[in-house]
């Protein structure tokens, strides 16, 4: 049966390769597709998370013909209803997410935007560029938002994920929340940073004075 393997971050780079369709034996599983890649395109997967049809799987998890399998490195960090979520490439705006959340019922906006530091580590950023799988990465910021609200109660969420080469000061990420109440907005507001450095599948390429690397990053799910 045949497959298809997407790429991100170091993964396409080593390969050349955004995708490939692969043709895998009846029955097999993610780990078995993964060893096959392995080989054929001298790639280590260790540490890698799997996603099969946009959904984080695991290992052992069988595959069917005509699956997307997508390999993701550790990760370093939209509707128009309660909920709005997107991957994008222009800048973010506060006044945006400001016009999105505030409403008459809502009396409390928490917000968060992360922006390309430098120094880093001691060493001078000269950009960063970020790579993501931006429809899962959409789920993942749709699920997060639903945590957030089976936790805290109503709320209004945006979430929003910059992609692309960004300078020193530019907006990454930026996450809003909104609320009756403060407390809510706050504690949920933190939630989803929390959850989405972690789990969101986006990752960063560096360039410092000492040239470009990968940023080291985390997982949250089952790896190979």
């Amino acid at each position: 049966m045949q497959v298809k393997v997407v790429f991100f971050a170091r993964l396409r780079r080593e390969s050349g390769l955004e995708t490939a369709s692969l043709d895998v034996p009846s029955g097999a599983t993610v780990r078995g597709l993964a060893s096959q890649v392995e080989a054929q395109y001298g790639l280590s997967l260790r540490g890698c998370m799997v996603a099969v049809n946009e959904t984080y799987a695991a290992p052992d998890q069988p595959l069917s013909p005509g699956d997307e399998v997508a390999f993701l490195p550790p990760v370093a960090g939209g509707s128009e209803g309660e909920t709005r979520c997107e991957v994008v490439t222009a800048p973010l705006s506060l006044t945006e997410a400001d016009a999105f959340l505030v409403r008459p019922e809502y009396g409390a906006q928490a917000y968060f935007v992360g922006t390309v530091r430098s120094p880093n580590r001691g060493r001078r950023v000269d950009f960063i560029e970020y790579e993501g799988f931006a429809p899962m990465a959409e789920q993942v910021m749709q699920g997060a938002a639903a945590e957030a609200r089976g936790r805290h109660g109503e709320l209004r969420v945006i979430v929003q994920h910059r992609l692309g080469r960004l300078l020193p000061g530019e907006a990454s990420i930026l996450i809003g929340v909104a609320s009756p109440h403060r407390r809510a907005a706050l504690e949920a507001c933190d939630f989803l940073i929390e959850h989405l450095k972690v789990h969101l599948p986006v990752w960063k390429h560096e360039a410092d004075e000492e040239g470009e690397h990968w940023v080291d990053g985390q997982t949250g799910h089952p790896t190979l």
